[in-house]
């Protein structure tokens, strides 16, 4: 279920979802907000990237890139910024790597008690060899796991015991020890077939009473295959988790692995037997597919995002997002409880007097605004790190994506990365930091799309681009198909994402 900040559950005027209801839908959000997620992705799903896609999609549930249990419990005291988080980016999953039950235990504690998540999951799926080829074997941890399932089942146990809230689990569809030609032959060591999958879901529910099961369609090869073969090489096996979801109808998987539309999602959820579908890359890549999510997969019919801001291009943004702003929050779960580490909402996503983004530029703006914000914080650091950028990089990677299939959107990266190697000459000359925009960096990448890139960047979201357009005519066959706006269009828009 859909919460905000102090678990309270997100309202709204009214639900019209076309999918089947299920078991774990109802209450005032009418959908569970875990049948579209955003997966945790390494050095991608920070709080900025999380706050971005906030601004394209309020309904999706949204997680954090694995925190390893000692990071959470030696720094985050040190280190805040490893598990802040705005009250706009709930509904939100922490997840979890490590392998210690008493470790795990105590990280959920703090997550939960400290930050106020609303869930914690167990990493039992990641391939990396940095974490499952670890010498010593009690420090193996992510897929290896799923090779102990004692193991996991008592972190799981002693998680769910430290907390309040869900406690979930993340796999693949067993493991391998490697990965070669002969591959699809007998293996004993490969322990990745149906049985073996099933077994361990059996087990891990009845050691721990874990009930949400988040499966990547892909078995995990421990040898031999790089992380990011690891998410490409194995075959997706999509029936075997909409097996999972028939032969436990008591419990909830969630399908992640090789989902690259809003549209593949739906069809995998039509069925009302999975839980959810989560999302990874392809909304890293294109955050803007997020757009139409809150109406096709959560019902959402109050009028929130029609239309278009066409008087967005004000010099004053503010005019538009008046709400916006840090505000900070420390809210109690209970009476008795103690208060959470401050948070810092920036984006008032409630407000009925702030204006919705339906454009891409409308995006990068309100972000835009955000990053002077959090630069603002950031000046001595800039200024003693002119050459890092720390910040300043990590704003520009969470808006890499949005001009994903602009004509000439590969441009836009590029011209980020050039503005801020001038930002990193102007502080070496010095200038002070104070004199740097995000705001005005942003509007310059647009800029130098040109006539073209800008009006793909004033379409709004939930409309196909040009690109897009030109794709399905020629598709056809019939580039007469093509928008008649379009047809004295040149064959050099460029998808950012290719």
């Amino acid at each position: 279920m859909g919460r905000g900040e102090d678990g309270a559950e997100l309202a709204s005027s009214s639900y019209a979802s076309t999918l089947p209801p299920t078991r774990w839908d109802g209450g005032s959000t009418g959908v569970d907000s875990h049948k579209l997620s955003v997966a945790p992705m390494l050095d991608c799903t920070d709080s900025h990237f999380r706050r971005l896609v906030r601004l394209v999609s309020r309904r999706v549930h949204l997680w954090t890139e694995m925190v390893h249990q000692d990071a959470v419990i030696h720094a985050h005291e040190t280190r805040p910024s490893l598990l802040s988080h705005g009250d706009e980016e709930h509904p939100l999953t922490v997840q979890l790597g490590g392998a210690s039950p008493e470790r795990l235990a105590r990280a959920a504690s703090i997550c939960v008690d400290e930050y106020g998540y609303d869930e914690v999951n167990l990493n039992c799926g990641c391939p990396s060899a940095k974490v499952v080829a670890k010498p010593e074997l009690d420090k193996r941890f992510g897929a290896a796991l799923m090779l102990d399932t004692d193991l996991v089942g008592e972190c799981l146990r002693r998680m769910k015991e430290a907390v309040d809230v869900p406690v979930t689990l993340k796999h693949r569809l067993g493991v391998r020890r490697s990965y070669g030609k002969q591959s699809n032959a007998p293996d004993p060591d490969a322990l990745d077939s149906y049985d073996f999958v099933s077994s361990f879901v059996d087990d891990v529910h009845s050691l721990s009473g874990v009930e949400h099961f988040v499966v990547h369609a892909r078995c995990a090869v421990l040898g031999g295959l790089s992380t990011t073969a690891n998410r490409n090489v194995p075959p997706l096996r999509y029936d075997e988790v909409h097996r999972l979801a028939e032969d436990f109808p008591k419990l909830g998987f969630s399908l992640n692995g090789g989902v690259e539309t809003v549209d593949e999602a739906v069809a995998h959820l039509k069925s009302g037997k999975l839980r959810g579908v989560m999302m990874g890359r392809a909304v890293y890549r294109n955050p803007a597919i997020l757009a139409d999510v809150d109406r096709k997969i959560y019902g959402v019919t109050d009028g929130a995002h029609r239309g278009k801001v066409a008087v967005c291009a004000h010099p004053d943004e503010k005019i538009f997002w008046r709400d916006d702003g840090f505000v900070s929050t420390a809210t109690k779960k209970t009476p008795t409880a103690p208060s959470y580490r401050r948070r810092e909402t920036f984006f008032a996503l409630d407000s009925d007097r702030q204006v919705p983004c339906v454009t891409r530029l409308d995006v990068l703006r309100r972000f835009a605004v955000y990053g002077d914000a959090v630069l603002a914080r950031k000046r001595d650091e800039l200024e003693k790190h002119p050459k890092a950028l720390g910040e300043a990089r990590a704003l520009a990677k969470a808006v890499g994506g949005v001009s994903y299939g602009v004509r000439l959107g590969a441009s836009f990266k590029r011209n980020l990365e050039s503005g801020l190697g001038r930002w990193t000459e102007r502080l070496l000359s010095g200038e002070r930091a104070e004199s740097l925009s995000f705001a005005k960096l942003v509007d310059d990448c647009v800029e130098g799309l040109g006539a073209e890139g800008a009006e793909d960047m004033e379409t709004p979201m939930r409309e196909p681009l040009f690109s897009e357009r030109r794709r399905r005519g020629e598709a056809r066959g019939d580039l007469k198909a093509v928008d008649a706006s379009c047809a004295g269009e040149t064959r050099e828009s460029t998808d950012s994402g290719s």
